[in-house]
């Protein structure tokens, strides 16, 4: 009876870890910036946030420290993207940390799914909810989709 009771308490525990959703931290890369695409307007430019109207909405660009402040309280957003620098091996090496299922690659982009970013959107039938773009100083991780120009 012991044992049943261990492996059940086990087995909710780890149903349970399944269930957190798990965050990345993208501090660790340098010069980072944000661009949270939100399709209902909703901050004006103050200090290091930068808000542009665009057909759609804004684009708001901020640190990522503002990034992390901001998101729980905007509404609408249709995506994020995610800018650094760094080298191909960073390039590769972010994928490898974001644990990347790829759908789709080329040499310096990349379409897949992680667990790290809730959502998605379909594409060559399946789900996807980041992409990525390396051009050749500056990476670009966008979920679900990387939007705007890069």
């Amino acid at each position: 009876m012991k044992k049943f009771i261990v492996f059940f308490v086990l087995c909710v525990f780890l149903f349970t870890a399944s269930l957190y959703k798990r965050e990345f931290d993208f501090s660790i890369y340098d010069n980072l910036n944000v661009q949270i695409f939100t399709s209902t307007p909703q901050l004006e430019n103050s200090g290091s946030i930068v808000v542009t109207a665009n057909g759609m909405g804004q684009i708001i660009s901020c640190t990522y420290a503002d990034y992390k402040l901001l998101e729980s309280n905007l509404n609408d957003v249709s995506g994020v993207t995610f800018i650094f620098t760094g080298d191909k091996q960073t390039y590769l090496d972010c994928l490898d940390k974001l644990n990347v299922k790829i759908v789709k690659s080329g040499d310096t982009d990349f379409l897949g799914y992680t667990n790290y970013f809730d959502g998605g959107v379909h594409a060559y039938d399946k789900k996807v909810n980041v992409q990525g773009y390396f051009d050749g100083q500056k990476i670009f991780i966008g979920t679900p989709l990387l939007l705007g120009s890069y």
